[in-house]
């Protein structure tokens, strides 16, 4: 049975390794029919960056963020490296998209927006993924609903603007200015691990979940997150599994935020790299090797561990 699913994974035509090349080379092709597939199918309104940020800051919701994993997961059921394809997993998704719940915003790629603001290739990239999976991934979205930007973990990589990165990524940490964080994420992220992004929160508590699957052990942290307090905010960087576990974390009165990539954006920021690269001690999911990570000796890090639910 595994065998089988490795094949099939091998194989599979949005992102089996087999066909890794001719995707590459199909991009700039199927980008040229954009502008018919947003004719066809009206694109989603979706604010801003800034206004996701301020939105989040005023009124102290929550997000949950879709991406294209989260995008492909829904629409072609896929298996993801990092999340196996879970049907109850993918029906909250779907649900999470249409909903209207007062305290919880629902974003989705800055590129489904504007491409304006977008470095060429990546505009490529998005142009071609709107064109592949916009068609199948629209009835699933609420076409009267307002959406906000998934984009507020995605501040530096593709945008020409390096100044308003700077000042987005000084925006989005002012969110937990003087609070106090409980960090929900996987064993192997260790975000803000040495570097600055938390240091000007009040304290930092990190409960670990697996580094792939982690929907497996979706009660435990659900259990673990609230024994903390109401007054602390939440963050989660568990991928696909994030959504679901910010959506149950809102509805027990807690403000939570699909944090996602946002560390190692910040780390690219503070590098000032114009290629995606590995950053020691973190996994890198979208770079050549970013997987194997090492151990660190970090005692900062270590003590605010106050929870493993990582299936070892």
């Amino acid at each position: 049975m595994r065998l089988f699913e490795k094949l099939k994974s091998m194989f599979h035509l949005h992102y089996g390794i087999v066909f890794k090349i001719p995707r590459k080379m199909a991009k700039p092709i199927l980008s040229l029919f954009f502008p018919i597939v947003k004719a066809i199918w009206k694109l989603p309104n979706i604010k801003t960056i800034e206004d996701t940020i301020l939105e989040l800051k005023n009124s102290k919701k929550s997000i949950a963020r879709f991406g294209d994993g989260e995008i492909q997961y829904i629409v072609h059921k896929l298996n993801l490296k990092y999340q196996e394809y879970d049907k109850n997993l993918a029906n909250k998704l779907e649900s999470i998209l249409k909903s209207e719940y007062e305290n919880l915003l629902v974003g989705l790629p800055d590129g489904y927006r504007s491409l304006e603001e977008i470095e060429p290739n990546f505009r490529t990239y998005w142009r071609a993924m709107i064109v592949l999976y916009y068609p199948g991934f629209f009835k699933f979205l609420n076409p009267k609903k307002q959406y906000y930007n998934a984009n507020i973990t995605r501040l530096y990589y593709g945008y020409i603007d390096k100044e308003k990165c700077a000042y987005h990524f000084k925006l989005i940490r002012s969110l937990w200015d003087n609070k106090k964080i409980v960090l929900i994420e996987g064993e192997k992220s260790r975000l803000g691990a040495g570097n600055d992004l938390f240091s000007n929160s009040s304290e930092l508590k990190r409960i670990l979940a697996p580094a792939h699957h982690a929907y497996r052990e979706i009660e435990n942290l659900l259990s673990e997150a609230l024994k903390q307090p109401k007054d602390c905010l939440v963050l989660v960087a568990l991928g696909t599994t994030a959504k679901a576990l910010v959506f149950d974390l809102m509805n027990e009165g807690y403000q939570a935020i699909d944090i996602g990539n946002l560390d190692l954006e910040y780390e690219w920021f503070k590098r000032g790299v114009k290629e995606r690269i590995i950053i020691p001690g973190k996994y890198v999911s979208e770079v050549k090797g970013g997987r194997v990570v090492a151990d660190i000796e970090d005692p900062l890090y270590h003590s605010q561990i106050i929870a493993r639910y990582t299936g070892n």
